[in-house]
């Protein structure tokens, strides 16, 4: 992963002049789309809050995508950006999401599968995997409502969205008796296609919503 939106953000930290310090901190837990984990915010004025968390999903959910059942497996997410408070509970944020990998996908059938055209037994195909390749560094933006640095304990949302841009759809078989041959490959790029087509909404765009608690440590 590049450290160059790190460096990024501790020079613009560095730049803030000294009369805007950090004036207080907060920390908080969450659970939502980016996982469940946790976050801390400094802020340098009243209005101006640097952000930075983690989150990770430690289940693997289950999707169908062109009458395909498979279960994903989902990265870990970092977040690094700023929020603008507008008053003393609503804000506009915007930065840089991270993830530790590409998601994953398995799937594992116990009845004839329709593949990229072609019609393939459990034996024949035994297990598909895939891959959702995208960028490992997205830009994101949100509407948040709840002040992390406020004191005491509070509650906070995140509403928003991850901009994944193009993200490409790989599939592989293994473990079948037709796992090995070209035509099986051949079909499993028409069906990664057919994947791309059926979530594209869902891979250009990651939604953010996160629900937590958060302390403010003034």
């Amino acid at each position: 992963m590049s450290m160059r939106p790190f460096v990024l953000l501790v020079a613009a930290c560095a730049a803030v002049p000294t009369s805007v310090a950090a004036q207080s901190v907060g920390i908080g837990g969450r659970v939502g789309t980016l996982g469940l984990g946790g976050e801390a915010a400094v802020g340098l004025t009243e209005r101006f809050v640097i952000r930075g968390g983690v989150g990770l999903t430690p289940f693997e959910p289950s999707a169908t995508f062109d009458d395909l059942d498979v279960t994903l497996t989902l990265p870990t997410w970092y977040n690094v950006g700023v929020d603008l408070y507008l008053n003393g509970a609503i804000r506009l944020g915007g930065g840089v999401l991270f993830k530790s990998e590409d998601p994953t996908l398995v799937g594992e059938f116990n009845a004839p599968q329709d593949i990229g055209g072609t019609t393939f037994t459990p034996d024949e195909i035994g297990m598909l995997t895939g891959v959702i390749d995208s960028s490992d560094r997205v830009p994101y933006a949100l509407l948040g409502f709840g002040k992390h640095t406020a004191p005491g304990i509070g509650l906070f949302l995140d509403l928003g969205v991850a901009f994944l841009g193009e993200p490409q759809v790989r599939l592989d078989a293994s473990g079948g008796t037709l796992s090995n041959d070209p035509s099986t490959q051949d079909a499993l790029d028409r069906e990664a296609e057919r994947f791309e087509a059926d979530m594209r909404t869902y891979l250009r765009f990651w939604p953010i919503l996160s629900l937590g608690l958060r302390i403010g440590l003034g």
